[in-house]
């Protein structure tokens, strides 16, 4: 019996369904590639969200992110750059390879105790780092812009001239065939940029590398911005705690040359009247009206002392700024120096802190008249304008050259400007000294309501 033969068209069905169903497995399986790749990048990213979040040392926080960038894309070579805005230049802060990477240890890799905050690299950073020009290179093209960049081929990119690729080139130590650029962003501004690339044999980066990079760069920004402000913070702790230091030691050197020296000078007198008591009693009258001469000077330095640490007319109701400079600049009137003028016109308040900050400016302004002007005059004016307060320092005495002066500050004994630009700066105030040699000096006070 013989046997049926299969049809043609039935065989050419199979092989058509066999077909479809091998490019349906195919296209799967690159689909479950792609699903564990993102899952992968997910989970780093997470782990560098954690570890980034963690660390409050800039330094070794820029090195994290340049290493994540290398995981995250593939790249041979990373680089975070910080911008500055007033010089106008991004500074090369970190930067890392594929070698590197590899000898260093996964990112999770760093000691935690060498990741606590607080050692010495929490210093000021600047001028330690390759600078470049925002008008050069392809990073300083998207802090400028705040456009994230992919360049698939940079050497074809009609965006950018051979000179701005030989710029990335010298800064990351290799020849991009392939470069990711992408802006960091904190508060609407750009903060600086973040960079990755490979050179010859490298895969290229497509648009999911743009993808990590700007979802990286998210994170990047606010954890740079965290740590910049920590440090900050840091160093203003440090600056209070020797202002507190150096103020208790004047206080004490204060009080050993008056009041400590008068009060020793009271004692020997009373004890001086207690003879003439019995030897020359005619004379005790006039020794008492000394004594009690020098304990009034002491009792008025003393309240002098008490007013200056804390001017409780400041916290009264019906006191203020305008009354605690009258009763400072009282103390002044009957001495010889300059004679103190002062005009007001401040009806409304500021809030208690501001006038506070505002009166010690005023007095270190004032005590350096009294110290190194050599004035005749010295004119304090304080003035309502719209939307903020402007208090003026003005004396006719000898002046000086302030660039001079700010130049050779880390050799002087004195902080005194130093210490009004600083205490400005607590209240979001603005100060300025204008001075010359044989002019005067102005020193005007801008305090924002």
């Amino acid at each position: 019996m013989a046997t049926d033969a299969i049809p043609a068209n039935v065989s050419l069905d199979v092989a058509t369904a066999l077909a479809q169903l091998r490019r349906e497995n195919e296209r799967l399986h690159a689909r479950i590639q792609q699903l564990e790749e993102e899952a992968r990048a997910l989970l780093v990213l997470q782990e560098v969200a954690q570890t980034l979040s963690a660390e409050l040392r800039l330094p070794h926080l820029l090195r994290r992110i340049a290493r994540a960038a290398l995981r995250l894309t593939g790249g041979q070579a990373g680089a975070v750059y910080l911008l500055d805005a007033k010089r106008g230049v991004l500074s090369v802060e970190a930067t890392d390879t594929t070698q590197i990477n590899s000898d260093s240890g996964p990112l999770t890799g760093f000691d935690p105790a060498g990741s606590r905050p607080g050692a010495p690299d929490d210093a000021d950073r600047s001028g330690i780092f390759p600078t470049v020009p925002v008008t050069e290179g392809v990073a300083g093209w998207v802090a400028t812009t705040g456009t994230l960049v992919l360049l698939a081929d940079p050497a074809a990119d009609p965006r950018f001239t051979p000179e701005q690729v030989a710029v990335e080139s010298r800064l990351l130590g290799l020849q991009p065939t392939s470069l990711v650029a992408v802006p960091l962003v904190f508060n609407g501004a750009v903060t600086g940029v973040l960079e990755v690339a490979q050179g010859e044999g490298g895969e290229g980066f497509d648009a999911r590398s743009l993808d990590l990079m700007r979802t990286l760069a998210a994170q990047a920004a606010v954890a740079v911005a965290n740590a910049q402000l920590y440090t900050r913070l840091r160093r203003e702790r440090d600056r209070v705690i020797q202002a507190q230091e150096d103020e208790r030691k004047r206080l004490g050197r204060d009080l050993h040359d008056g009041p400590a020296q008068k009060l020793s000078q009271i004692v020997m007198s009373l004890d001086f009247a207690e003879q003439l008591a019995t030897r020359e009693p005619q004379r005790l009258p006039q020794e008492i009206r000394a004594v009690r001469e020098l304990a009034q000077s002491t009792t008025r330095e003393i309240r002098n002392f008490l007013f200056d640490l804390r001017p409780l007319v400041l916290e009264s109701e019906n006191g203020g700024l305008v009354a605690a400079l009258k009763h400072f600049l009282d103390r002044f009137n009957n001495q010889p120096g300059p004679q103190f003028h002062l005009t007001a016109d401040y009806p409304e308040r500021l809030a208690h802190n501001a006038e506070v900050t505002v009166f010690a400016i005023i007095q270190e302004g004032v005590n350096n008249v009294l110290k190194h002007a050599e004035a005749q005059n010295c004119w304090i004016d304080v003035r309502e304008r719209p939307g903020k307060l402007i208090a003026t320092i003005r004396d006719d005495g000898a002046g000086f050259d302030p660039d001079q002066i700010r130049s050779e500050y880390e050799m002087r004994g004195s902080w005194g400007l130093l210490s009004m630009l600083e205490r400005a700066g607590l209240i979001d105030a603005r100060l300025n000294i204008a001075s010359q040699p044989g002019k005067g000096t102005v020193v005007s006070l801008e305090v924002p309501r």
